[in-house]
């Protein structure tokens, strides 16, 4: 097991969700924690909590869709810890929509907040990570390897973070460790209501945790310890469940029975 004890760790979207549990999972490792939120009021709570054990976490507010709050926010981080050794690029959110009914503004807002936001606080943090070889996570989804159903805005931004992390692979700093996590439908307690709103015309599954994927939901915690180990171990890429890559990878030879694949499993009409 690693040592994380005085490790820097920054969390986009920390103050809840998956996010939040990330931060979790390497307070408790030794790390020092920053989440970082746009919502100041959910952040300090969220902080407050975390920090109850006797965590190290504090929060920094800053929006990831604007290039100076990012800057900014890195500035802080850096004269508050003198470091950075890991950036979890975790904010992100999904659209319930049919393809026919998704407009240029649907993909633009997610490829805004699921894509760019990556991208612009990947290059802010970079030559933080460089400096001290440290890991920069990018979190993807199941949809980062596939189409789907009724989320297409989500999907394709999703496919543009996944070749974006590539990319960082080939030409980013050698010295950096990159890992792509592409989980399922993660366990939440609003699911089944979550995306109510947006999918009251869709289809029954639109409404559902992964817009209907045949999968059990994923316990944040276990996602968030998963992510640690692969730090620790510098794995390039996280897939849960793992046996979505049968899947993914059939897909690849037969285009056509990976459609098929993905019928049966969304819960649609075969």
């Amino acid at each position: 097991m690693a040592n994380w004890t005085g490790k820097v760790v920054v969390v986009t979207g920390g103050s809840g969700g998956l996010g939040r549990a990330i931060a979790a999972e390497f307070a408790e490792a030794g790390a020092q924690v920053v989440c970082i939120a746009r919502d100041q009021k959910k952040l300090t709570q969220a902080v407050k909590e975390l920090s109850q054990s006797g965590a190290a976490v504090r929060g920094v507010v800053a929006d990831v869709t604007d290039d100076q709050s990012v800057a900014a926010a890195v500035a802080e981080i850096k004269k508050q810890h003198g470091q950075i050794d890991v950036w979890v690029n975790n904010v992100g959110r999904s659209l319930r929509i049919g393809l026919q009914d998704a407009g240029v503004e649907d993909f633009q807002a997610l490829m805004e907040i699921n894509f760019l936001s990556a991208v612009r606080c990947s290059l802010a943090a970079l030559p933080e990570l460089d400096r001290t070889s440290g890991h920069l996570v990018n979190i993807g989804s199941l949809a980062s390897k596939t189409g789907w159903p009724l989320v297409a805005p989500y999907s394709a931004s999703k496919h543009a973070l996944a070749a974006y992390h590539h990319q960082l692979r080939l030409e980013g700093p050698r010295s950096i460790h990159y890992l792509f996590v592409c989980p399922g439908p993660i366990r939440r307690s609003d699911a089944g209501q979550r995306y109510a709103d947006q999918a009251a015309k869709l289809p029954e599954e639109a409404s559902k945790p992964g817009a209907g994927v045949k999968l059990k939901g994923i316990p944040p915690q276990e996602i968030a310890q998963r992510i640690r180990a692969a730090c620790e171990r510098r794995k390039a890429d996280l897939v849960i469940p793992g046996k979505a890559r049968i899947a993914f990878a059939l897909a690849q030879l037969s285009p056509r029975l990976g459609d098929y694949l993905l019928k049966k499993f969304s819960g649609g009409k075969k």
